[in-house]
């Protein structure tokens, strides 16, 4: 999507985000000059901001595949962003305070959007924003959970078990705080993972059979 002078056709998120969602997308970028670009789901961000240079508008990307909630949690993310730097300068920090107070008031302005359930998680996160929702236990476990029902968690495992996060074959210690220390097997470095953390448990015994 760019914005320009004739009207724009947010109908076409109607695949990612639901109705009463595009309003307020709508209602955020009206303003401004920006490209709004859906991206193949990529494994190191669910999106991302970049400023204007030298004539270029604001541009916004996010990945396709997520759930309603969870793409349109994330496009306010990023719609902050926009707003941030457009009303404070370039200069401030990307998660800083300027963002924080901007991510906060659209999250509170459009909370009617997300589902009963959720509506208590984002109230709570949005008092005080991180930079990512993953740094959330409440909501990362929710998403998590919303993705993937039957996905074992880290907090899940028992103690003392093994677990695999991407061919790494870990083994889960104690816990601190919402972490746990784990130590992987091949090298014996001993690693801090969060609790929520999607894990695919093994049976150690038959793997080395």
């Amino acid at each position: 999507m760019k914005s320009s002078s004739y009207p724009i056709d947010y109908s076409k998120l109607s695949v990612h985000i639901n109705d009463k969602a595009i309003f307020f997308i709508e209602k955020w970028l009206h303003p401004y000059w920006f490209y709004l670009i859906i991206k193949n789901p990529r494994d190191t961000k669910l999106g991302d901001y970049r400023y204007p240079m030298k004539g270029t508008p604001h541009k916004i990307t996010i990945n396709a595949g997520m759930p309603p909630s969870l793409c349109f949690l994330t496009l306010t993310h990023e719609i902050a962003h926009l707003i941030a730097f457009d009303q404070y300068s370039r200069s401030i920090l990307p998660h800083g305070k300027e963002w924080k107070s901007v991510f906060s008031s659209l999250l509170f302005e459009s909370i009617e959007v997300y589902e009963a359930d959720l509506k208590i998680l984002i109230m709570k996160y949005a008092k005080n924003p991180k930079a990512s929702y993953y740094a959330d236990k409440d909501l990362s476990e929710y998403f998590n959970r919303l993705q993937n029902p039957n996905q074992l968690l880290l907090k899940d495992l028992k103690h003392n078990y093994p677990f695999k996060i991407k061919n790494r074959t870990f083994f889960k210690l104690e816990k601190a705080k919402s972490r746990y220390i784990c130590i992987e097997e091949k090298t014996n470095k001993k690693y801090l993972i969060d609790g929520n953390a999607p894990i695919e448990e093994v049976n150690y015994y038959e793997e080395k059979e």
